[in-house]
């Protein structure tokens, strides 16, 4: 039973790692995308160098990086490998072996673990996040809303405890990884990156 838990977090960690923003823009456009824009290995740093379908490709496969995880675990042994393995998955996306532990902030990848673990209270979080952008501009903002309400739905809903755990943490350090970008909303310097995201779609 060791040996099952130890492979399957080692393979969601290694499964988060793959850097698909830096694999898809390099491909397409042939540039790091750690030197363009905000330097961030993410769907919307993606959108601003290669475009809006090549940004939300990316976040589907982030996304995808964690739902595949924390469905195996759960499917394999139950809620606490599968808490695991989806988390070991976003600190692979966070920290990427393959990148030298510099990665994205981890919105997508944590969006399809709570998919898989508390679906109702994750589809209510990412249409937070889509409201919140979508009055303020700011991706930035409304990631960390979305996020933000999931472990807050699972401690009042009674959800186990596990979960809510897990997803505090997640927040907390989705929350650190965007410090930055409130400094910029604070300061006025932060760029309404969604506008730009609606142009692509329309276009």
């Amino acid at each position: 039973m060791w040996l099952l838990w130890i492979l399957t977090i080692a393979g969601g960690y290694l499964l988060g790692s793959v850097p698909s923003a830096y694999i898809l823009v390099k491909l397409k456009k042939g540039i790091d995308i750690r030197k363009f824009g905000s330097g961030n290995v993410g769907s919307t740093n993606t959108m601003r160098a290669a475009g809006t379908a090549t940004g939300l490709t990316v976040f589907l496969v982030d996304m995808l990086k964690g739902m595949l995880p924390a469905a195996a675990g759960l499917w394999l042994s139950g809620a606490e490998l599968a808490c695991c393995a989806g988390f070991a998955a976003f600190i692979g996306h966070l920290f990427p072996v393959w990148l030298q532990f510099k990665g994205g902030k981890g919105v997508a990848t944590a969006l399809g673990v709570g998919l898989v673990l508390v679906t109702k209270w994750a589809l209510i979080g990412f249409a937070i996040w889509l409201i919140v952008t979508l009055l303020s501009g700011y991706v930035s903002l409304g990631s960390v809303s979305g996020v933000g309400f999931v472990p807050l739905a699972c401690l009042f809903s009674g959800a186990y405890w596990l979960y809510t755990l897990v997803f505090f943490i997640v927040a907390a350090i989705v929350a650190i990884k965007h410090r930055g970008n409130f400094r910029n909303i604070r300061n006025g310097t932060e760029s309404k990156s969604f506008r730009g995201i609606i142009r692509g779609i329309k276009n």
